[in-house]
């Protein structure tokens, strides 16, 4: 069993739980979960007794996203560079070498890079009550993988919208709209989630490893990289800043001034 801070994890027959376990802040994404949640998923992906991984949060939420309070100031461009490229690029690597199926299991609402880890996931299914959004212009910052993948598995101009706003939208509206597989009532969460896994072993894993190769295949490298180079532009610019300070205030941050 590994030891994780922020993450707790757990083998269930053939499956990796994985839980975001921060409720006191809504599971955002604190630089030990993104190192956490990168060892969960690479074990649970070498684990031969693993046929699935499931990703979900402690208490009311999946996740709010990257902790602000946290990277709210970088000192020096190589204290961002080093948490876009030594963090976030590595944590998004995983998922996209993962040939394992993950489960998102998405309990409440998820934001920012909690709205994305949704996206990555090869299914989603969600309680009633969860709402989606791609909210990190909203305090300076990006969700620089929902323009890769977005246009990938939902109605593209609706993920120009909800980056463009920062809009949040219902679980019934991310079902129509492609994003989401599921929405049941949240106490039904866990039986719908173990129905699939039994729909899910009706099939060869091998056939479900090499589609997924092939389905992340068709992310240009190009654009996988400018997307973290944005990244770090935004997260090194005077708006981040401005963005995070109103942010830990609980004020309205004035990007037009």
């Amino acid at each position: 069993m590994i030891k994780l801070a922020d993450v707790e994890y757990k083998v269930k027959e053939n499956t990796a739980e994985i839980t975001m376990n921060r409720p006191s802040v809504l599971n955002a994404l604190s630089k030990s979960m993104f190192r956490d949640l990168s060892l969960a998923v690479k074990n649970a992906a070498s684990d031969k007794s693993v046929d699935f991984i499931t990703i979900t949060g402690a208490g009311k939420a999946f996740s709010a996203g990257l902790d602000i309070v946290q990277v709210a100031d970088f000192r020096r461009k190589s204290e961002a560079r080093q948490f876009v490229y030594g963090l976030v690029k590595p944590f998004w690597d995983t998922f996209l070498s993962c040939d394992k199926v993950i489960i998102a299991v998405v309990n409440g609402p998820a934001y920012g890079a909690g709205a994305e880890i949704a996206l990555f996931s090869d299914f989603v299914i969600a309680s009633e009550d969860a709402v989606f959004a791609f909210s990190g212009g909203r305090v300076g910052a990006l969700c620089c993988i929902s323009g890769l993948l977005g246009p990938l598995v939902m109605n593209g101009r609706k993920v120009v919208e909800m980056n463009l706003a920062g809009q949040a939208i219902t679980a019934e509206e991310a079902c129509r709209l492609g994003m989401i597989n599921r929405v049941v009532p949240s106490d039904r969460i866990g039986r719908t989630t173990n129905d699939l896994k039994l729909e899910l072993m009706k099939v060869s894993p091998n056939s479900n490893s090499s589609f997924k190769r092939i389905q992340k295949s068709v992310i240009p490298r190009k654009a996988y990289l400018t997307a973290y180079k944005e990244l770090f532009k935004t997260l090194t610019s005077q708006n981040f800043r401005k963005g995070a300070e109103a942010f830990v205030k609980k004020t309205r941050p004035n990007y037009y001034s």
